[in-house]
């Protein structure tokens, strides 16, 4: 993954897979599992919390520019990294594995 232009964007469920295992890794590589996976919360400390938000405004960031217009469209309403990926997981999960097993 040297660029952008050998990351696929996420299209729809049929791909779901592929993308969203790259997309770990990529936030694996960019240390951003933990809030992703909710783990690590917004934090009280108003310097602290500000960190957090650029980091969390960042991961957003290389998730959306690794998608679709019509993916974007079921985000409208996610504020935080983990929401998006939350959101992403029950629109496309449950998708990608009944496509599976139609195959």
């Amino acid at each position: 993954m040297e660029g952008n232009n050998s990351v696929i964007k996420l299209e729809e469920a049929g791909n779901w897979n592929i993308w969203k295992f790259q997309t770990m890794v990529l936030l694996q590589s960019q240390s951003n599992l933990s809030i992703i996976e909710g783990k690590e919360v917004k934090p009280k400390n108003a310097d602290e919390r500000a960190k957090w938000e650029c980091r969390d405004a960042k991961a957003q960031m290389l998730i959306v520019i690794r998608m679709t217009e019509n993916v974007m469209l079921h985000l409208n309403s996610c504020e935080t990294l983990s929401k998006i990926w939350r959101k992403l997981l029950s629109v496309y999960e449950q998708k990608s594995e009944t496509s599976i097993d139609i195959m």
